[in-house]
């Protein structure tokens, strides 16, 4: 448990090596920069730990990550179910899928003017808004996963007389969960930037608006520690889902390992 751990700890150090360089590199490269838009990192940096360290979190961040896993939560449990019942029946599916196709095309960000004429400007609109551009990767990776499951274990559940029902969410979905974390990973890198983008338009609250009121009331330095904070809270956000997936998935890391 240690030595994997351990193991684990030193994947993260050694693909951080280029991140650390890139900014000991902008931290060197602004030292001496007068230019008021493009300030020093060692400036922005300390602005960073004045506002964020912790005063302006529970205004900003926490609103922000709530519509983000709120929006999350509704947006995959639709995709799984959706995308589990149009895996197998593919005559519903015939359908759905051009309709699927028509929404999925329309950019995420896209949508939320739209939600701003349903909703208005409070957070149900920003809900909205993420759980529909998270919903489509999810859905379209479980259907992928539930139809390509390995006949084989089809023909076990057949032997143990297991209904559709129990084959469905007893066989199928789990052996599609491979392929269904690589549409939550998407689903969080998009439902990250809807989140952000929503907070842009009428908004008081949250990263997103935090960063736009600071660079349209030219408070450069603020402004460059939204941006800063959002990168480092994308990281971290990637970086648990990672975790949780590897964690999740044991079974499936130990047998590509062996194979």
């Amino acid at each position: 448990m240690i030595k994997a751990a351990a193991r684990r700890a030193l994947i993260v150090v050694t693909g951080a090596w280029l991140p650390v360089l890139l900014i000991l590199w902008w931290w060197s490269a602004s030292a001496e920069s007068t230019d008021p838009y493009f300030p020093p990192l060692s400036l922005i940096w300390e602005q960073f730990k004045v506002l964020w360290v912790f005063d302006l979190v529970p205004i900003h961040v926490v609103p922000t990550l709530q519509n983000l896993f709120t929006g999350l939560a509704i947006g995959v449990l639709v995709g799984i179910i959706g995308g589990a019942y149009l895996g197998i029946s593919r005559r519903t599916a015939r359908y759905i899928e051009p309709v699927i196709d028509f929404f999925r095309s329309i950019p995420p960000v896209a949508t939320v003017p739209v939600f701003i004429l349903i909703f208005g400007f409070d957070a149900s609109m920003r809900i909205a808004a993420i759980s529909l551009s998270v919903m489509f990767p999810v859905l379209l990776a479980t259907m992928q996963g539930v139809r390509s499951t390995d006949t084989s274990l089809l023909d076990t559940a057949a032997v143990f007389k297991l209904s559709k029902f129990q084959t469905l969410w007893r066989v199928r979905v789990p052996a599609a969960s491979p392929t269904i974390f690589a549409g939550l990973q998407l689903s969080l890198q998009v439902g990250f930037v809807v989140a952000i983008a929503s907070e842009l338009l009428g908004s008081g609250f949250g990263l997103g608006a935090f960063t736009l009121i600071a660079t349209e009331s030219f408070m450069i330095l603020d402004a460059w520690t939204g941006v800063l904070l959002l990168g480092l809270l994308g990281y971290a956000l990637n970086l648990a889902f990672d975790l949780i997936e590897r964690r999740t998935l044991r079974w499936y890391f130990a047998h590509k390992k062996i194979a």
